[in-house]
């Protein structure tokens, strides 16, 4: 019995274009794979990447969602193990999907203030948004971009940063919103995983600038914590992701620094 499936990888072109999902042959779209990247010489995302690093801290979350719904899901008359285990998995995996959200609409609303100014007053998550607004009010000179695709052919990857920018006190700036529940009385978290993530777009851009992840409480209305990594932690970092392009080339079977030779890439439709 599978009960979990893996997050679903992101693909680029390797002129940048997202290529998430393709056009089945019953014109349906469905998640692009790795069979499909081999064929279309696609480069992986980032995340893709850094998913063969152990991520100890997300995979306790994962499993802590997975124990209370069990913990908390009543057992139906007559049903099975298997059925009720199948009910606790799409429990757990509505949480995560209910944080994916989060951060996904967040992400939206950040680019919207960026480009604008402007808080919608009737969106879901407009109090956060307002204290994010007065938080890149104080600290933004000017925007350079917002969701820019970086793609860097030589190591073999893409990937799409938040946003860059002329930070009042770290100058050039890229930056990486993330999304994280914290409890009253604790205070936010950096992770590695993250300065890897900046090191590799940092790195995909080819400049020197400085890396900030800006981190959003998702537990309730907060001002944005900023994070700022260090150059020493940034070369650690990078020395990490590069590894992990190491060990995924090799777990992976596909090596996405060689291009295929024209003509013999095959037509896949995006979704």
């Amino acid at each position: 019995m599978k009960l979990f499936n893996p997050d679903n990888a992101h693909w680029y072109k390797r002129d940048g274009e997202p290529l998430h999902s393709v056009l089945s042959g019953r014109g349906e779209p469905r998640p692009t794979t790795l069979r499909d990247a081999r064929k279309l010489g696609l480069l992986p995302s980032v995340t893709n990447i850094l998913g063969v690093i152990n991520k100890p801290e997300l995979v306790e979350w994962k499993m802590t969602q997975a124990v209370l719904a069990a913990l908390t899901l009543p057992r139906l008359e007559g049903e099975g193990e298997d059925a009720f285990a199948r009910r606790v998995v799409d429990d757990a995996q509505s949480r995560v999907r209910t944080a994916a959200e989060f951060g996904s609409v967040f992400h939206a609303g950040a680019e919207h203030v960026a480009k604008t100014l402007e808080v919608d007053p009737a969106g879901p998550y407009a109090a956060w948004l307002n204290l994010h607004r007065d938080w890149f009010q104080g600290i933004c000179v000017r925007v350079l971009w917002t969701e820019r695709v970086l793609v860097n052919t030589e190591l073999g990857y893409a990937g799409t940063a938040d946003l860059l920018m002329e930070h009042r006190q770290h100058g050039l700036t890229l930056v990486d919103y993330k999304t994280q529940g914290v409890k009253p009385g604790n205070t936010a978290r950096a992770y590695g995983s993250w300065c890897q993530q900046l090191a590799a777009y940092r790195r995909a851009i080819g400049a020197p600038m400085s890396c900030l992840s800006v981190i959003v409480n998702s537990a309730e209305p907060a001002t944005p914590v900023e994070h700022l990594w260090s150059e020493v932690e940034l070369r650690a970092g990078l020395e990490s992701f590069e590894a992990a392009l190491v060990i995924w080339r090799n777990e992976k079977g596909y090596d996405p620094r060689v291009a295929p030779a024209p003509g013999a890439l095959p037509v896949l439709t995006a979704a």
